[in-house]
């Protein structure tokens, strides 16, 4: 089961819970509620997810590289330390999420300056 792509999030959460933190190329295109969940020191790159609410979640030390966020929510979520290079945000809504002094590509920004780049 190790090497097998999670089908659904149910399934990453129990192989989570046993220690598992590989989900690479992950499709959740079809759940919507991912909130409150712990994903800390995972694998999710080259994920997708489309019209997920991912209120109070944390991706602490996450590599989520290349993957797509298509319509989701996020609300005082967690990417302390997580790696979001090529990642792509379409029609998503940031309410309350802190970026600051966050890396993005190499250059510190401010949640101000975010939420001025995303809102143009």
């Amino acid at each position: 089961m190790v090497n097998k792509t999670p089908k659904y999030i149910g399934d990453l959460l129990e192989r989570y819970e046993l220690g598992e933190r590989e989900f690479p190329n992950c499709d959740f295109e079809k759940h919507e509620n991912l909130q409150h969940l712990t994903l800390d020191n995972s694998n999710l790159e080259g994920s997708s997810f489309f019209s997920a609410d991912f209120t109070g979640t944390s991706f602490r030390n996450c590599n989520l590289t290349n993957c797509g966020f298509k319509c989701c929510k996020f609300q005082n979520v967690d990417f302390e330390n997580a790696d979001l290079s090529g990642a792509e945000f379409i029609n998503c809504n940031f309410l309350n999420t802190k970026f600051d002094g966050a890396d993005w590509y190499g250059n510190i920004i401010s949640t101000e300056d975010f939420l001025k780049r995303i809102n143009k």
